[in-house]
């Protein structure tokens, strides 16, 4: 499987999961699997730092970043965070209504 591949999470962030049966009503698939680079970014600048057992350092925590205005910190910390989750960054905008993260898994 390529990095950026693997099970695909709902809209409120919960496993997807999509069952189908073959024709003796025997369950052949049921996780969804797929891109999970916009995913992991969402989940990241929503985490705060601390909420992940395994990487304590991980997490933007961007609802911190309501009342700031400080955009070159949260442009740097999100370009950190995104790195630290491997994936290459291009570019990070922050505009007024949105984040756009220009980036790519680096591939092994």
């Amino acid at each position: 499987m390529k990095k950026g591949t693997g099970i695909q999470l709902s809209g409120d962030y919960d496993i997807d999961i999509s069952v189908r049966r073959d024709s003796g009503g025997l369950i052949v698939s049921g996780l969804c699997i797929g891109d999970t680079l916009r995913q992991n970014q969402a989940v990241i600048l929503a985490m705060n730092k601390g909420e992940l057992k395994e990487a304590p350092l991980m997490g933007v925590g961007i609802s911190d970043m309501l009342l700031d205005n400080d955009p070159l910190f949260w442009r740097t910390e999100i370009a950190e965070q995104m790195e630290m989750d491997g994936q290459t960054v291009e570019r990070v905008a922050i505009g007024r209504e949105s984040i756009e993260i220009t980036a790519e898994y680096k591939q092994r």
